[in-house]
């Protein structure tokens, strides 16, 4: 499928993890244009449907946005399971995989987000993975037209924690 033909912009694979619950959140506000529309087509992907569905809800909450839950696709994905793999990457033009230690569960992503032609980020701080990455599917990854990015954010983190920490005293928020 090419990739203008795909359903979704982005997907956030682990979406109902520790940070892919923060990621999901992240994206639903970046994603608003300033008259609350989406200005981006995406979903988030896990083993559990009802999970997914309580990381949206809680996102619209916090955002007071009623309408995030159905305005966002749910992809049931299983690292285990390499076809459903395959179909959630088919499904994307990017995957941001949350799901780690990605020395034991990054490959099937990397790989799987190459074979269908969708580009693949994540947030792994392994440097043995991203090496092992990089060496075996680089030249994959380029023959595809692809790109496959690591460690993304990995040091923006203390600097994002330190402005946040910052904001909350400015506002007066202790």
């Amino acid at each position: 499928m090419a990739v203008r033909q795909r359903p979704f912009h982005l997907v956030v694979f682990g979406a109902s993890g520790f940070t892919g619950q923060f990621v999901t959140e992240e994206v639903a506000r970046e994603q608003m244009d300033p008259e609350g529309s989406s200005r981006l087509a995406w979903a988030v992907a896990g083993r559990c449907r009802e999970k997914l569905q309580r990381v949206l809800e809680r996102a619209a909450q916090k955002l007071g946005r009623p309408t995030l839950p159905s305005e966002v696709g749910i992809i049931i994905c299983d690292i285990t399971t390499p076809g459903s793999l395959d179909e959630m990457a088919r499904q994307a033009t990017i995957v941001l995989n949350c799901v780690g230690p990605y020395r034991f569960y990054g490959e099937p992503v990397v790989k799987a987000c190459i074979e269908n032609g969708t580009s693949c980020i994540d947030i792994s701080g392994e440097p043995q993975f991203l090496e092992l990455m990089y060496w075996k599917y680089h030249q994959k990854a380029a023959e595809k037209g692809v790109y496959i990015i690591g460690s993304s954010g990995f040091d923006s983190i203390p600097a994002d924690m330190g402005v946040i920490y910052t904001s909350n005293k400015i506002n007066g928020n202790y």
